[in-house]
């Protein structure tokens, strides 16, 4: 603790001396929710001195020195997109979920984005522009495209990920995949796993991966062929000079994981300063006799979409509890009024940290998306929890595991069940438990936003971190896993069993031979 905090002083002092960085954000993902976890990252960094230029789908509504946006378009904006009908019915072989579409969903969203920025004027000017970038930090999540650009600009590249890491990335950051205690991303596992879980875990993790390397990095390779023609190596090689990645994670809510030196956890960082509530929510929780129940399914769920049985089962439950006000974010929900119960207060928009972060909020009603989770969690919020797809199962998960709040799937999303998952958060008792990790969550040696600041000037003093790279990338899984070490093992056991079963043949022949043989001699004697 000591030593990091005296390295963050002379980092400082070093960085005053040097002069600032010229830093590449590249990030081609419309995915609104996402970037709202790297753009905390960038403004540190132009609030220190250093240069920004932004390439992504979200510029700033106010401008701020040292940093510049450049704005992609061609793609729609991923928010109210995602319809619940979808997801009524789902197929469980032998009961056990099955997650391999979503793989494909992403697949599609990555390469529709990859090929409208490779191919975007921006891009060309970028690459033509003489000025030279200390480093290069981008997205690691659905596609690896941007990683081209990064590679052209020569460049040291900095991943970022809003969520856990993808099974494709362990490889290329060189970080251990241990099955038994990590569960992938799709899957609503913990740590704590049954053999049936392990082994549903395992096909999953290396299904999608096979899936990755197999169709996803060929389209990936190909895209960037016709962009910039021959000559570059595969994008496979080029991702294994990431030298940091950033993510989303901390250990107070996802479990400890065995992550690699150049793999760190700054999970929360969005979380930033409370800021005042506008004055009509201040109102609303003046009048709130014993709280408020927050609801929101992310900027993604479009809750027109909701069916209308699961819609009434929710106003139904929401009228049991008259002490408390729900607020929930229902964009064009307006035509809800006469059916909605009195104690719900629809808006299209809401401060979401800020109305957590309030003492009189009681409840939060979540999709389990990880900006909300870790935000609730910062606030100590208990949480009932209805996963749709993603990595949300994993943070339910998680959510469940560390009694930070309920299950209530999709298909459990009635009455009966809601109603008995609200009671169950707005225990007492459960709450209190919900605030003992919160403050585990906000006990750390160094803010996450200022560690996420320092690893990236680190990356750029130090010339790509090489001190912290890990060999395995570069291995074959056969000597990764030790697999020709247990074949060499094996292959001696078999050779020792051979030479003790030929003994064991060659001194029972002997043996017998000589029990024959004796008998003749005593006869002829």
């Amino acid at each position: 603790m000591q030593l990091l905090c005296i390295s963050l002083v002379l980092f400082c002092v070093g960085w005053e001396i040097t002069g600032a960085a010229q830093i590449l954000g590249l990030f081609s993902h419309p995915g609104k929710s996402h970037f709202n976890f790297f753009r905390p990252i960038f403004l540190a960094l132009a609030k220190r001195g250093h240069n920004i230029s932004m390439y992504s789908y979200f510029p700033l509504e106010k401008p701020i020195d040292n940093y510049t946006d450049y704005v992609f378009h061609g793609m729609p904006v991923l928010t109210d997109m995602v319809d619940l009908k979808n997801f009524e019915s789902e197929w469980k072989p032998l009961g056990l979920p099955f997650k391999i579409p979503t793989y494909f969903m992403l697949h599609d969203w990555g390469l529709r984005s990859c090929k409208v920025a490779l191919n975007s004027l921006l891009i060309a000017q970028l690459l033509e522009s003489p000025t030279r970038f200390d480093v290069v930090i981008l997205e690691h999540f659905s596609n690896d495209c941007m990683a081209a650009v990064a590679h052209l600009l020569g460049a040291p590249m900095i991943a970022l990920s809003s969520c856990a890491i993808m099974p494709w990335h362990y490889k290329r950051i060189g970080s251990p995949f241990i099955n038994p205690i990590m569960p992938m991303n799709f899957l609503h596992y913990t740590d704590d796993m049954s053999l049936i879980h392990r082994i549903n875990n395992f096909f999953h993790f290396h299904a999608v991966n096979i899936l990755y390397n197999w169709i996803t990095q060929p389209a990936t390779d190909e895209l960037i062929k016709l962009r910039f023609g021959n000559g570059l190596p595969p994008i496979n090689e080029i991702v294994k000079n990431t030298s940091l990645m950033l993510i989303n994670q901390y250990y107070a809510l996802t479990g400890p994981r065995p992550y690699a030196p150049n793999v760190v956890e700054v999970g929360g960082l969005q979380v930033g300063v409370e800021m005042p509530l506008p004055q009509s929510f201040m109102d609303l929780l003046d009048i709130s006799r014993d709280g408020i129940i927050y609801i929101s399914w992310g900027s993604m769920v479009n809750p027109n979409t909701l069916p209308p049985a699961k819609r009434n089962a929710l106003f139904e439950s929401i009228s049991q509890f008259k002490q408390y006000n729900f607020v929930m974010r229902w964009k064009s929900g307006l035509s809800l009024l006469k059916e909605k119960p009195i104690n719900l207060h629809i808006y299209d928009w809401l401060p979401q940290r800020d109305l957590l972060c309030h003492h009189q909020v009681k409840g939060f009603i979540s999709h389990g998306g990880l900006l909300g989770t870790t935000e609730a969690v910062y606030c100590g919020v208990p949480m009932l929890v209805t996963p749709f797809y993603g990595d949300q199962f994993l943070n339910a998960g998680a959510i469940e595991q560390r009694k930070l709040g309920v299950i209530v799937n999709f298909a459990n999303f009635d009455k009966d069940h809601i109603t008995r998952g609200l009671q169950k958060i707005l225990d007492k008792e459960f709450t209190e438990n919900v605030k003992r990790t919160t403050r585990a969550f906000r006990l750390r040696p160094i803010p996450p936003l200022e560690l996420a600041v320092w690893w990236i000037e680190y990356v750029i003093e130090s010339g790509g971190a090489p001190l912290i790279q890990n060999e395995s990338r570069n291995m074959h899984w056969i000597v990764y896993n030790s697999i020709d070490v247990y074949l060499i093992f094996l292959g001696v056991l078999c050779l020792v069993s051979l030479g003790l079963w030929v003994f064991v043949k060659l001194l029972s022949r002997a043996l017998c031979r000589f029990k024959i043989e004796k008998p003749t001699k005593s006869k002829q004697q």
